[in-house]
């Protein structure tokens, strides 16, 4: 599936409902999607929460260009997380995303 094809599964899913993930560390945080964005913040039904202070946002750009490492993550490419983390702050966030409708 491509990485468009999937945004657009993500921001259809959640536009009328937000839901709570858990990121690969075990911290849980909140997803809603809003006017072709993604927002995320702390979780308020799951412990522990992501330490989020303020809502972000998450663009289709920086949505596209961490899903385009996912496959080189999951298969224990070294240094890749890094990488990326280096670009974007909401890696985890991301991968989460992926993770759970990229077999949706």
């Amino acid at each position: 599936m491509t990485g468009e094809t999937l945004w657009n599964i993500i921001i259809d899913s959640l536009t009328s409902s937000e839901e709570e993930l858990q990121t690969t560390t075990g911290l849980w945080f909140k997803v809603s999607s809003s006017n072709g964005k993604l927002y995320v913040n702390r979780a308020t039904r799951h412990e522990p929460s992501s330490k989020l202070t303020t809502e972000r946002v998450i663009s289709k750009r920086d949505f596209l260009y961490v899903n385009s490492y996912y496959d080189r993550w999951t298969k224990g490419d070294t240094g890749i997380r890094y990488k990326v983390s280096r670009k974007s702050r909401n890696t985890a966030y991301i991968f989460a995303l992926v993770e759970k409708y990229s077999d949706a």
